[in-house]
């Protein structure tokens, strides 16, 4: 399916609706990238759950959820002692089996944001190239993915700085700034930006149509947000029934096809709001242009 990009600024529903078809068209050439990054994401998630759980459970942390207060009641004064000191050892053990296995988990959580970004980066080159009528290949979209992870990287680390100083000084300047730098990704990617003016083009982009901007970005998040619990209620219901160990005890953790169809449900947003992305900020653009246009003929 071939994508028309917009020629001229639209209103909010017909930018949803272009965002909506640049997915589309753009499913067929990210989905080996979001089938992989899916498979990655739960074989890190077990990674990161093996790391964390002990070889073998503490006894005494697996009967914690037997302490209600129903049934203290029927227990001497020393057995309540006794049981308390057990419940405390074995929570040391389990701190001290956490510290041991931090550097495992510092290097598993380090390998996943590696990956998370160079992979959906290589989606967002994609639909950009979708975007722009390009017919670049797969391995074309992983080395910008690579170029630019310190690049998004960084940018992030400067987006998170500015939004937590604005909300440090007032919540308003937070909340303007969360959503005019929005974009850094999207110029860094598919404009191929640098980190900085990514940031103040994203701001210059937006400044002037925050409201607007804040109603394109939640229409689609909330659509991804009721999907994802959809699916996530629907997984945990069909897990209860399939592994009733679980609810018992929550450390009897097991990753199958819901998990995967968890993880691909989540990768699948990003496509999607990436669509969208790009089709707004080329929207944001001929906006700009136009104004711009306007102000030199008025002058």
């Amino acid at each position: 399916m071939s994508f028309q990009a917009l020629n001229q600024p639209a209103s909010i529903g017909r930018v949803l609706d272009s965002g909506f078809k640049l997915f589309v068209a753009s499913l067929k050439p990210v989905l080996l990238l979001v089938v992989v990054t899916a498979i990655i994401n739960v074989i890190m998630q077990y990674a990161m759950v093996q790391a964390m759980m002990p070889a073998q459970q503490f006894p005494m942390l697996e009967q914690q959820q037997f302490m209600t207060p129903e049934n203290q009641q029927y227990m001497t004064p020393e057995q309540l002692e006794f049981t308390q000191e057990q419940q405390l050892y074995a929570q040391a053990q389990m701190t001290e089996h956490m510290m041991a296995a931090m550097p495992q988990i510092i290097v598993i959580a380090v390998i996943m944001w590696i990956v998370s970004i160079i992979l959906y980066n290589a989606i967002l080159s994609r639909v950009g190239d979708v975007a722009s009528g390009g017919d670049g290949e797969l391995y074309d979209a992983l080395i910008i993915g690579i170029k630019k992870m310190f690049p998004v990287f960084f940018a992030a680390i400067l987006y998170s700085l500015a939004v937590s100083i604005g909300f440090v000084l007032l919540l308003i300047p937070g909340l303007i700034l969360m959503i005019t730098l929005l974009f850094f990704q999207v110029l860094i990617v598919v404009d191929d930006e640098g980190i900085v003016a990514s940031l103040k083009h994203s701001h210059k982009l937006v400044w002037g149509n925050y409201w607007r901007t804040t109603a394109v970005i939640l229409i689609p998040v909330f659509i991804v947000y009721a999907l994802i619990m959809v699916v996530a209620i629907a997984a945990g219901f069909f897990g209860a029934m399939s592994e009733p160990q679980m609810v018992d005890d929550p450390f009897q953790m097991s990753f199958g096809m819901f998990d995967v169809v968890m993880a691909i449900v989540s990768v699948l947003a990003v496509p999607f709001l990436d669509s969208i992305f790009v089709v707004y900020v080329n929207d944001l653009k001929l906006r700009k242009s136009g104004a711009d246009l306007e102000q030199r003929m008025s002058g």
